[in-house]
């Protein structure tokens, strides 16, 4: 198992559904985000992070069943990471979420495997 296939998945979310283009709060390495909203669900968890600096906010929707779990709660700082793949959100030094660029659902493989 890569390492990339061990991070829980997630997608950036604005008014119900996906978002194509990751927002500038998120492509940027190093930015610090602080978790204002935490609601889980039975197929995941969605963060509502914001910067500081000027109050941005994101929310992210991070699958639930990865092989991580990290769960984050209102005040946690996450930081945010970019790397050839994608973007990758920790906080406290473990992987909370990782969303992926183009090159990135290109590495992504799911396939069932049958005995």
């Amino acid at each position: 198992m890569s390492a990339i296939s061990a991070m829980p998945l997630a997608s950036v979310v604005a008014a119900g559904s996906a978002v194509v283009a990751l927002p500038l709060v998120l492509s940027t390495g190093g930015t610090v985000l602080v978790v204002r909203a935490v609601e889980v669900s039975a197929t995941g968890t969605v963060y509502v992070l914001e910067r500081a600096s000027d109050g941005s906010r994101v929310s992210v929707s991070v699958l639930s069943g990865g092989a991580v779990a990290v769960s984050a709660s209102v005040g946690t700082l996450v930081t945010v990471s970019v790397i050839g793949a994608g973007t990758v959100l920790s906080a406290a030094g473990e992987v909370l979420a990782f969303i992926p660029n183009a090159v990135g659902r290109a590495l992504l493989h799911n396939q069932r495997l049958t005995s």
